[in-house]
């Protein structure tokens, strides 16, 4: 039977490496990237928005106007993969770490994330969804783009869900050979941010220059900001104290999600669209009380939330959406100041200029 004295030696070299060997550092892709190039008329910036059950794609033009290009659907196992996402459990370490001993943790799964990408394969099969509904978004926008456009910028926008992570964003554009450009956005946002960007909001007027765009940015108002995307199948919350449009990927967030039960039928009767509105406003007097309940006394109040709508108006009745948010936004102690133009494709357009600005620090 081996000694005490045995186990001690053979335990010598494990604290060395888990004390003194530093953590793998991120490391740098294999080919280094190209300066992208930009020709007016001939490059593509592109914003594409991955939601709960769909996805948008929007183009950015020089003259600073916007083409929203088309929407399309995700397929049952997009939608059950984001129902699946939507679980704590789901959850895991993931890029950026709070710490040493979680980025340890995470080592075997991004071994095999790193042997995968080396074989030419999507990061996960999870990626492989993303990678799907993304590439028929690209086709769409170079069907419409022409023979020889080619695609100088994009940016990827993705729901704030337990089980999705900017790392899995930042893999389906490399799967797909998408240039993505860093930038002022940070991270891959999430859809209440480029949401916010596209109507506006959290961007600096001097976005070709980093460092000043970063001191304009201090100076924007914090705003209480509550994103609800609302289609037939799907609710989707967001909240979030919000400045500058800007990507953290940080994993705690402020959320509440509903599911069509996939055993149940897409019915969108008078009578079920009552039903979604009913359970519409409980999330959203639920998810308000759970954020910022404490803020409603001295000695600064919070008065005011702003609303950012998304969803298909085909799909649903955005007027009486829009309605229901406000009565429940004041049902919950506070003012609704809402945005609810273009919220099909808003969040692309976020994400597309999102994808100018980053190209203007790299031309």
């Amino acid at each position: 039977m081996p000694s005490c004295r045995f186990f001690l030696i053979a335990f010598v070299p494990v604290l060395f490496i888990y004390f003194i060997v530093p953590p793998p550092r991120p490391k740098r892709p294999l080919c280094p990237q190209r300066k992208p190039t930009y020709v007016p008329g001939e490059s593509l910036i592109l914003g594409i928005s991955l939601s709960a059950s769909y996805g948008t794609i929007s183009m950015r033009n020089a003259n600073g106007f916007f083409t929203d290009i088309g929407r399309i659907d995700g397929d049952g196992d997009y939608v059950a993969m984001m129902r699946r996402f939507s679980s704590i459990s789901s959850s895991h370490p993931a890029p950026p770490y709070d710490g040493m001993e979680e980025q340890w943790d995470d080592q075997p799964r991004q071994w095999l994330r790193d042997a995968r990408k080396m074989l030419f394969l999507p990061a996960s099969s999870d990626v492989r969804r993303l990678s799907g509904l993304a590439r028929s978004l690209v086709h769409l926008a170079r069907s419409q783009a022409a023979p020889h456009a080619s695609i100088a910028s994009v940016v990827i926008s993705y729901p704030a869900l337990p089980g999705v992570f900017a790392e899995d964003i930042i893999d389906t554009a490399r799967y797909l050979s998408l240039p993505q450009l860093s930038g002022g956005h940070g991270y891959p946002p999430r859809t209440l941010i480029s949401s916010y960007a596209g109507h506006g909001m959290g961007l600096c007027a001097s976005y070709y220059n980093a460092s000043r765009c970063r001191e304009e940015g201090l100076d924007h108002p914090v705003r209480s900001t509550l994103l609800v995307d609302y289609t037939s199948s799907t609710i989707l919350m967001h909240a979030e104290s919000m400045r500058e449009a800007y990507g953290t990927a940080n994993s705690d967030i402020d959320v509440s999600t509903w599911f069509l039960s996939p055993t149940s039928e897409r019915i969108n009767s008078d009578a079920d669209e009552l039903v979604r509105r009913k359970l519409l406003s409980e999330m959203v007097v639920e998810l308000l009380n759970r954020k910022w309940e404490r803020f409603r006394g001295p000695p600064e109040p919070l008065e005011d939330i702003t609303v950012l709508l998304t969803g298909n108006p085909d799909d649903i009745d955005v007027d009486q959406a829009r309605k229901r948010m406000e009565e429940a936004v004041d049902k919950a102690g506070f003012k609704a100041q809402m945005y609810h133009s273009n919220p099909e494709f808003i969040a692309s357009q976020g994400a597309a200029e999102m994808a100018w600005r980053a190209l203007t620090l790299h031309i």
